[in-house]
């Protein structure tokens, strides 16, 4: 995969690109809309139909976050305590934390102090700051005052010329000696008892080999991109995800925090460098080898988020793209695969197939308001109108009810995100476009798949954030 400093195109040039792409395929779709007109109420009855859906599955989610969050950790017997007379300490597996990092100088030292304050015996801990050579902002300086004197801590450099968060993950996976490897990017800092609470899922669960926490984001008054991005992620991460757990559904990791058996990489080989959603790809891999990814959301690591809509944009687009890369490749076998319970099958036919079909959809709104121009029924659905109008206020009260848990669960909110409700299908808007852009891409110009930085707040102009991780 290579690895490019900027897009090689101007901005005006790609927009043009894209505009035309997304324009000749929507013209191709809504053409047979003028000689049969059926046609456009079918494509109408299918994009509401999957409109409500995932609003029922939105429902479905938060309802089901509302299991008590007791319910969904290990028990207290497999979380000992941190007094260092406590003998159950002895039976605790070593435990590696890699730290990825590029040309973060700034967010290094919090993440430092965040590995600091792990609630883990000292002789079971190891910390490696993995850094790319290529960093220009005085990173390896960083990382050695950071941890000097301490001997949890260790430094490591990799030489070779920049790879993304896969090829780094794999570099500190070379290095790491522990039991138990949990990957944390350079600008997440894990609350202290993040790995007991990790380490807990395994002492329970023979068959976990991946333990996913939640990310909070801490600069919700940066922009209102950084408020929408983060109400997101709460709503994805303490509902959606939260649910699949509940459900025994198909679980993912993604984020700055992820926690593994090395057994996993011992059976399964490295993450995937070839992809731009190395996570989701691992996590489909553990799946078909009938193996778990648990999702405990009392893991939490703090995260800032990127201000600017350049990297918003840059960072979403990548992530739109790496999905349906990993989308392509397991759509046709993993729901089929006989490791997997009959729910999560069909949970992964629809994560797949979604990722798959919704840039398509998109791309035929423009049809659907062809064959609705003379006021006529949009679909073939009775009510239509009030269909769509419940499906857009279920839609709309599950953030919130997701919020509220949170603060069932002691962790409250603030008004500025209550109220970014409101004007997040806005935010969606501009996500679908995001989502429409790496469709093309990816099927339609086929770019190259290349990382190039995007910014974090606090970052020198150019820096990288997600710890190193290239953004496309």
């Amino acid at each position: 995969m290579d690895v490019r400093s900027s897009e090689t195109e101007t901005a005006l040039r790609r927009t043009v690109t894209y505009a035309a792409s997304s324009g000749a395929i929507a013209a191709v779709v809504a053409t047979p809309v003028v000689l049969v007109p059926a046609y456009g109420r079918v494509l109408g009855t299918l994009v509401v139909l999957v409109f409500a859906g995932l609003a029922s599955r939105a429902a479905l989610g938060t309802a089901l976050a509302f299991r008590p969050l007791a319910a969904l950790g290990p028990g207290d017997a497999d979380l000992p305590s941190a007094t260092a007379a406590d003998p159950r300490d002895a039976d605790l597996p070593t435990v590696s934390v890699v730290v990825a990092a590029y040309d973060e100088a700034d967010t290094l030292p919090a993440t430092v102090e965040a590995c600091r304050r792990l609630d883990y015996p000292d002789d079971r801990l190891e910390v490696l700051l993995c850094h790319e050579a290529a960093s220009t902002d005085g990173t390896a300086r960083v990382a050695e005052a950071a941890t000097a004197g301490d001997p949890r801590f260790r430094v490591c450099r990799r030489d070779a010329d920049p790879g993304g968060k896969a090829a780094m993950a794999n570099f500190g996976l070379e290095r790491a000696t522990g039991d138990v490897v949990a990957f944390v990017d350079a600008g997440q800092r894990p609350e202290p008892d993040a790995l007991r609470r990790a380490v807990g899922w395994f002492r329970a669960d023979d068959d976990a080999w991946c333990v996913k926490g939640r990310c909070w984001g801490t600069n919700v008054d940066g922009s209102l991109v950084t408020l929408h991005a983060t109400v997101e992620r709460h709503f994805a991460e303490r509902g959606e995800f939260v649910a699949r757990e509940v459900a025994s559904g198909f679980t993912l990791f993604t984020g700055g925090l992820a926690v593994f058996r090395r057994t996993a990489f011992e059976t399964l080989g490295p993450f995937d460098e070839s992809v731009l959603l190395e996570d989701v790809e691992f996590a489909s891999r553990i799946h078909a080898g009938g193996r778990d990814v648990r999702v405990d959301p009392g893991i939490v690591s703090a995260e800032t988020n990127p201000e600017s809509l350049a990297s918003w944009w840059s960072r979403r687009k990548r992530w739109a793209r790496g999905g349906m890369q990993v989308a392509r490749r397991y759509v046709g076998t993993l729901p089929r695969n006989p490791n997997l319970s009959r729910v999560a099958c069909v949970d992964a036919a629809l994560t797949f197939g979604s990722l798959l079909a919704l840039p398509l959809l998109v791309l035929a709104l423009p049809a659907v308001a062809l064959s609705h121009a003379d006021g006529g029924a949009a679909t073939f659905l009775p009510g239509e109108r009030a269909l769509v109008a419940l499906a857009a206020v279920v839609a709309l009260a599950s953030p919130p009810l997701v919020l509220l848990r949170d603060r069932l669960d002691g962790r409250p909110h603030s008004l500025r995100e209550y109220a970014a409700v409101v004007t997040l299908p806005l935010y969606f808007a501009v996500e679908a476009a995001a989502v429409v852009t790496a469709f093309l891409d990816e099927f339609v110009i086929r770019r190259p798949t290349v990382y190039v930085p995007s910014d974090r707040p606090g970052s020198p102009a150019g820096g990288r954030s997600d710890g190193g991780r290239r953004e496309e």
